[in-house]
């Protein structure tokens, strides 16, 4: 058995997620025509095309952003007991899990009722202006309550995926119970080779659900860390690991609209978008473990120095969108070039994100993860 360790090129993806999330909803709001494809929400004359239909659309690919989070879960669910055969680990991280996630997601339903209560959600009338109001008009446009918004936080979001007051917090849902799916199964069927069967009748079953990439994730961990001979036999040439990678990085940039691909390099596949997300998240994280040229690219300062906000980032760059980004686009729009405004309304929101990030894990998700380490342990005690 060997020692678990710190992956920061693991951990730098979910920085890279979180920038791929954050541009495609940005783009959602004011190039709406680079996800639709259609002439009627174009900015541009042909730049929103050309990102949309090929695989520059990786930069704004926030669907498999959310899957290689999700995909990244369920590989750290196993790592540690892949890795020293621990159990007690599978138990205390869905314990952990639960605790670490609250609090944040308090912070931010708070901080958006706030926001909406002083009236600061402007994201309809800017998606007028934009052309954006199919995709972003309706958010928030209901009479705040905190009770509710409490409600969602503490509960809704983990047990019904309810996400009224914080779009985004659909994902918990998944992780939650995502989580408790494969800690059940590894608990049960780790270290019988039945676990393979288990594996793949659970990626059968969840083929059409966003549980799937924690099923895969599992995987990946468990096929790099205790391969069978021959299936490592395989993955050990680089020329196989890199062909992997690509394809990987393909299947990302699946168009996620999956409509009006005549003529694209994606008219040939049938428009399975999310199945296409999970399989390359997937591809993708093996791939990584298994080369070492992209693995230390992606150890690199600035990704590690940013990975401790990913969380925070996720939490509440939706609800910035919807008021500061919304109110200087209404504030200037009249008043400069649409293309100059887009540009230093992207900078300047993403500078707001990054520093409400940081707030939040210091002040936030720190006080939670040492929550989640005294409830871990008085359970490991009763």
């Amino acid at each position: 058995m060997k020692q678990a360790e710190k992956l920061d090129y693991l951990d730098a993806l979910k920085v890279l997620s979180c920038l791929m999330i954050f541009n495609f909803h940005f783009i959602n709001f004011f190039y709406p025509g680079e996800y639709s494809l259609l002439p009627d929400h174009f900015h541009t004359a042909s730049l929103e095309y050309w990102f949309g239909s090929t695989p520059l659309n990786l930069l704004v690919g926030g669907k498999f952003g959310v899957r290689i989070f999700m995909t990244l879960s369920g590989f750290f669910v196993g790592y540690r007991f892949f890795l020293t055969g621990e159990k007690h680990s599978l138990k205390s991280g869905v314990i952990k899990k639960y605790f670490r996630l609250i609090l944040p997601i308090a912070a931010a339903n708070i901080l958006i009722f706030i926001l909406m209560s002083l009236g600061a959600y402007q994201n309809h009338q800017a998606s007028l202006l934009a052309g954006s109001d199919i995709f972003v008009g309706n958010y928030n446009m209901f009479p705040p309550n905190l009770l509710a918004a409490l409600k969602e936080a503490f509960w809704g979001c983990f047990v019904t995926g309810e996400n009224k007051y914080n779009g985004p917090l659909w994902f918990i849902y998944y992780e939650f119970f995502g989580t408790l799916l494969i800690a059940a199964i590894l608990s049960l069927l780790g270290e019988s080779r039945a676990r393979y069967i288990v594996y793949a009748v659970c990626a059968l079953i969840f083929i059409r659900s966003d549980f799937l990439p924690f099923v895969l994730g599992t995987a990946v961990c468990d096929l790099t860390y205790q391969p069978p001979g021959w299936f490592e036999k395989i993955f050990e040439k680089k020329w196989v690991n890199w062909l992997l990678l690509i394809a990987a990085l393909f299947l990302g940039s699946f168009p996620p609209i999956g409509e009006r691909l005549e003529g694209t390099i994606y008219a040939p596949f049938p428009p399975k978008i999310i199945l296409f997300y999970n399989i390359g998240a997937s591809m993708l994280i093996f791939a990584l473990l298994h080369l070492k040229g992209p693995a230390k690219i992606l150890s690199a300062k600035v990704f590690t120095w940013y990975t401790p906000f990913t969380y925070g980032f996720y939490l509440v760059h939706f609800a910035i969108l919807c008021t500061f980004s919304c109110q200087l686009f209404l504030l200037l729009e009249s008043k400069m070039n649409y293309h100059v405004l887009a540009i230093l309304n992207y900078v300047l929101t993403l500078v707001l994100t990054t520093g409400i990030s940081w707030l939040v894990h210091r002040f936030v998700e720190k006080p939670g993860i040492k929550l989640a380490g005294k409830v871990s342990a008085y359970f490991d005690k009763n």
